[in-house]
């Protein structure tokens, strides 16, 4: 019985003395780290003066604003280097040449003036040949490029071309017919939508070396110089639907359009991608168009389609700056303001809808506001103001998505 009991109390202290063991090795290994970190630490001194603290550390000197009573201040750890990665801002465009005031090289219309005697005063002439590097007015389809155009032909007086066939043809102020080189160099800018792309989006799958090169095409062909135009993806997928289908800018899609079958949309004998392809396809679009722009700017800006609906004006001029306009006549943007809602270029924003009330379902709606939120990241990036969501139709804050209900 006692040899039981003494047994017992041999495994009882075995345990405790190699649990003490542990212990102590733990300690004496963690004294050691404490040791090695202490002597790897730079050397520190903290010296009030005045209104400032200099800290001064084995290799530098930092002056930090002045926080304590003045006397010495005992710092535990190194202060951290909290300065923040330089933001690479975007330039404004260099200035530009005069206009050529030669009648065949002036534009004899303009659609926002209308029958606007006092406004048709104002002309929009072409610049000499080559007297200007292209730069890019650039937008995802739907985001109201080419009404933009005639704002900034109104207000600066200078022709915006396009890369696009089409426009190559203009009737002059001379009674001719005006055949425009696309590669003049002799406009304020050129609209694109960047389609190449859209072709990196829908052949994601065969990705390959050459892939990162088709991203930076456009962007680099434009030296990095262009203003890039942001629309809510809500709506400018919806106005881009609407175009696919109209076939023009204020065309309009079938209601069917914005279904949300499984299988593909029958119009006559076309076969039209189904509502929830056409929005996966065309929000990877939206975000990749913003982001490689963004990132990829080097002179001009980035303006955003809901602030220029509401304050025109003061967008316009804002703009004229990014273009190195230092000047824009009062008149002339009073009548770019007097007529900007005549233009055919636009889809109506009044009457009724040919798509639901709420035309996405909660997961197309995330998979939008994911690709916001990176649209975000690379606004910040560059230091520039966020997007403006709050302005945004169908737009609910991530984290209150799972009280969403349209």
């Amino acid at each position: 019985m006692r040899f039981v009991s003494i047994r017992r109390h041999f495994h009882y202290f075995s345990m405790v003395a190699i649990i003490s063991c542990c212990y102590i090795m733990l300690l004496r290994t963690s004294s050691k780290n404490d040791a090695e970190d202490i002597r790897d630490q730079p050397e520190q001194q903290l010296v009030d003066v005045k209104n400032d603290a200099i800290i001064e550390l084995k290799d530098e000197i930092r002056v930090l604003p002045y926080l304590t009573p003045a006397g010495k201040v005992e710092i535990q750890q190194p202060v951290a280097d909290v300065s923040s990665k330089k933001i690479d801002r975007i330039e404004n465009l260099p200035a530009m040449g005069a206009p050529s005031t030669h009648p065949n090289r002036t534009l004899n219309w303009l659609d926002l003036w209308s029958n606007d005697t006092f406004c048709n005063q104002f002309t929009v002439h072409l610049l000499e040949e080559n007297s200007v590097q292209p730069r890019a007015l650039v937008s995802f389809p739907g985001s109201g490029n080419t009404w933009l155009r005639m704002l900034l032909m109104g207000v600066t007086g200078l022709y915006v071309d396009t890369i696009y066939p089409g426009d190559e043809l203009f009737i002059s102020k001379a009674g001719g017919t005006y055949e425009l080189n696309k590669d003049c160099n002799c406009s304020l800018l050129q609209k694109t939508h960047d389609v190449s792309l859209f072709s990196v989006i829908y052949n994601m799958a065969m990705a390959n070396k050459s892939t990162e090169k088709r991203i930076h095409q456009e962007i680099d062909q434009f030296r990095g110089d262009g203003i890039l135009v942001i629309r809510n993806p809500f709506k400018a997928i919806l106005s881009y639907r609407n175009f696919a289908f109209g076939g023009n800018m204020a065309g309009l899609a079938p209601v069917e359009a914005f279904s949300q079958g499984l299988e593909p949309v029958r119009i006559g004998n076309r076969k039209i991608s189904t509502w929830d392809q056409f929005i996966s396809r065309s929000v990877a679009s939206w975000e990749m168009l913003a982001t490689v722009w963004i990132r990829g700017l080097k002179r001009g800006g980035v303006v955003y389609y809901e602030k220029l609906r509401r304050d025109t004006g003061p967008q316009l001029l804002q703009m004229a700056e990014m273009l190195g306009i230092s000047n824009v006549n009062k008149d002339r943007l009073d009548c770019v303001l007097r007529h900007n809602q005549d233009n055919t270029f636009k889809r109506s924003e009044s009457g009724p809808k040919n798509y639901p009330k709420n035309p996405f379902t909660e997961s197309q709606h995330l998979l939008i506001l994911k690709s916001i939120q990176s649209v975000q990241m690379a606004l910040k990036e560059r230091g520039l103001d966020p997007l403006p969501v709050e302005m945004y139709d169908f737009y609910t804050p991530m984290y209150q998505y799972g009280h969403w209900n349209g």
